[in-house]
């Protein structure tokens, strides 16, 4: 028998019925390490010559008694001690307990507990809806203050993080790669219209589910038990659906099923083919030779707009998509309305040009506030056609929002405005497209007028949150896949004014507390000399504040 199995068959307890002498085997376990000179390890192991008579019958006794290991040697008396008096011992050695550092796995979960505790003590004390996945509870995280919404993202940031750690470098990598099958199994869900058949407040069989689509019985099921893991629809009992809050909205809002309907339909596969327009055409500048191109067969034929354009549910559903994204947090356009300073142009009555502003609905909460201020919004003319008359319910409002046909890559035809707003339009356009916009300004320019863009402006790594970071970089792969085009940084934008025109004077770039978006500004001064000069200017160069967050995806707006 091998040491190892004799030492852990001695440790072992064992019941009374299987050994008549439990604790004296265990005693002689522990003991004879203590007392090698008394007892052979090597004669235990039973590597020795065999034992005498008298050796086999000493060791029946030893394993009958503790007297072996108990009986200690009378004390020698010792020289430099009294008779009878005390012997001192020795101060005990404080043993050096090892210091415990918190691994990151700890620092991230304390954060998430302390974090969550704070947020639900606000929810609770202003009586605001806990987040739940019940198919009855809020769509939408409640509006929280600044240090409560930074609360939230901190859970974000550290969950993401938390998971990553607990899953390893390598399966991290390596199911990642495997994301794609979310967006399947999601795609299919929406494009066959798969939650409005579930009983919002029932459950229904997959047998009846069935009949009710042209999916077969098994690719059903299998669809419907992968987005499950995404907690869209539950199974409460074996071939049962159900719906969740997630469900319940692909079920109710048409904004939200247009989110996913161009994303997985449109841009999914534009984005499978960027490897195959990079590898053609490295330079990543046209408009018809985008990822986009190569999935839908228009490499070198039209962009992206122009095929929406001839097929008007496909165009409704990009639309729609857009009002989910407008909706959606860090991009309301009040965010705009309350950090932009009108009040000099309003008090006497200056213009704005709202270009490529679809019917004007940014425009429109601008005059709710500044009463004087007259709005110019213009578009192509198929969307200027398809706008509401009158625009807003508010006469007031209604009679300084003006819609015109343009295309901004013609000459600006509205002279002497006092500024030129673009909303998410640079963002659509890669570098020489983008310059030739603002080249199409310069005619129009009367000294002082602002150029306001209010779009993703990149800041350096490590600077933006996580999650906003997550975001707005997904932002900028999407620009690639469907029109070769890109989000900027600071610098990235003022090379943009420069290349256009070295008259214009870059004043800097701000982003509003709450908001993913910035806003960019340049005033065109002729006159100027140098950077810095000229006047009109709103923004400090770099009055970047630290932005608020929020949980959606995004991709490109064509107002």
């Amino acid at each position: 028998m091998k040491a190892e199995s004799a030492i852990n068959d001695a440790s072992a307890p064992k019941s009374t019925k299987s050994s008549r002498h439990p604790q004296t085997i265990n005693i002689f376990v522990l003991t004879a390490t203590a007392k090698m000179n008394k007892f052979k390890f090597s004669n235990w192991l039973g590597t020795s010559p065999s034992p005498t008579a008298a050796e086999v019958e000493q060791k029946k006794q030893n394993r009958r008694s503790f007297t072996p290991f108990i009986t200690r040697s009378a004390a020698k008396p010792r020289d430099d001690v009294p008779n009878g008096a005390p012997i001192a011992k020795p101060a005990p050695v404080a043993s050096e307990k090892p210091t415990y550092s918190p691994s990151r796995l700890t620092e991230l979960a304390e954060k998430i507990a302390s974090e969550t505790e704070k947020l639900e003590r606000y929810m609770q004390e202003n009586n605001l809806p806990m987040p739940s996945l019940d198919p009855n509870g809020p769509g939408d995280f409640p509006k929280l203050p600044e240090d409560i919404q930074k609360s939230r993202m901190e859970i974000i940031f550290a969950t993401r993080e938390l998971e990553a750690l607990a899953h390893g470098p390598r399966e991290d990598v390596r199911w990642k790669t495997w994301s794609f099958q979310d967006s399947l199994s999601l795609q299919l869900v929406n494009h066959f219209g798969i939650a409005k058949l579930v009983p919002i407040d029932g459950t229904i069989t997959l047998a009846e589910l069935q009949t009710k689509t042209t999916l077969d019985p098994v690719n059903l099921a299998r669809v419907l038990r992968h987005v499950m893991t995404n907690r869209i629809f539950r199974e409460p009992s074996h071939g049962v659906i159900a719906h969740t809050a997630a469900s319940r909205l692909l079920a109710e809002d048409q904004a939200l099923q247009d989110w996913v309907g161009y994303n997985l339909e449109d841009n999914f596969p534009a984005s499978a083919h960027v490897l195959q327009a990079l590898k053609a055409y490295p330079e990543a500048t046209s408009l018809t030779r985008t990822g986009f191109n190569f999935a839908f067969d228009t490499v070198d034929k039209e962009p992206m707009f122009v095929t929406f354009g001839k097929d008007p549910p496909r165009a409704k559903r990009f639309g729609g998509a857009m009002l989910s994204l407008t909706g959606g947090e860090g991009y309301e356009v009040r965010h705009l309305v309350d950090s932009y300073d009108f009040e000099e142009i309003d008090a006497r009555g200056g213009t704005m040009v709202d270009i490529g502003g679809s019917h004007g609905f940014v425009s429109i909460d601008l005059a709710k506030k500044w009463k004087n201020m007259k709005f110019v919004v213009q578009d192509l003319p198929k969307t200027v056609d398809s706008a509401p008359s009158p625009l807003c319910d508010d006469a007031q409002v209604a009679e300084r929002v003006q819609l015109m046909a343009h295309d901004f890559f013609k000459e600006q035809t509205v002279k002497d405005a006092d500024v030129y707003f673009f909303r998410w339009i640079m963002h659509n356009y890669s570098t020489p497209y983008a310059i030739s916009i603002l080249k199409n300004l310069v005619p129009a320019l009367k000294p002082g007028a602002r150029v306001v863009i209010k779009d993703h402006c990149l800041r350096e790594a490590g600077q933006e949150t996580p999650w906003d970071e997550r975001i707005i970089r997904s932002m900028d792969m999407v620009m690639l896949a469907v029109l070769n085009a890109q989000e900027r940084n600071e610098d990235e934008y003022r090379e943009l004014f420069r290349a256009a025109d070295e008259r214009f004077v870059f004043k800097g770039v701000m982003r509003p507390p709450g908001c993913r978006m910035s806003i960019i500004e340049a005033v065109w001064a002729p006159e100027a000399e140098s950077e810095g000069d000229g006047e009109g200017g709103r923004i400090e160069a770099d009055a970047q504040t630290d932005a608020g967050s929020a949980d959606s995806a995004v991709v490109v707006e064509v107002k």
